[in-house]
C-alpha cells in the first residue's frame, strides 16, 4: 500500500497497518526516524537532502494511530520497540 506522497505501510503479525516512508539515499545505511506529537513520517521529509549527501536511508515511521498506522487498542509505551522490530524486520 501506498500514498501519494510515497508513503508505504506493512502488515504487522497482529493485523495492524504500520506506515513509514523512506527518505535519503535508497542504498545508505539505515537510520529510524521517529516523529513526535502530533506528526507523521512527513516530517522526515525535512531530511532528505542532507541524508542523501551523507549516504543515509531515513525509514520515517508513522506511530499507531498517526498517518497510515492503525490505532492499538490498549497502547502502552513498551508495545512500540516491538512494532519498529517489525518493521526493521520487514525492510531489511
Amino acid at each position: 500500500m501506498s500514498d501519494a506522497d510515497g508513503g508505504q505501510a506493512i502488515i504487522l503479525r497482529d493485523g495492524r497497518r504500520l506506515g513509514y516512508a523512506e527518505y535519503g539515499s535508497r542504498t545508505g545505511r539505515p537510520l529510524f526516524f521517529f516523529h513526535g506529537f502530533p506528526n507523521s513520517r512527513v516530517l522526515g521529509r525535512l531530511f532528505q537532502q542532507a541524508a542523501a549527501r551523507r549516504g543515509v536511508r531515513i525509514i520515517a515511521l508513522d506511530r499507531p494511530g498517526f498517518g497510515l498506522s492503525d490505532f492499538m487498542r490498549g497502547r502502552t509505551l513498551a508495545g512500540w520497540p516491538d512494532d519498529v522490530v517489525e518493521a526493521a524486520d520487514a525492510l531489511g
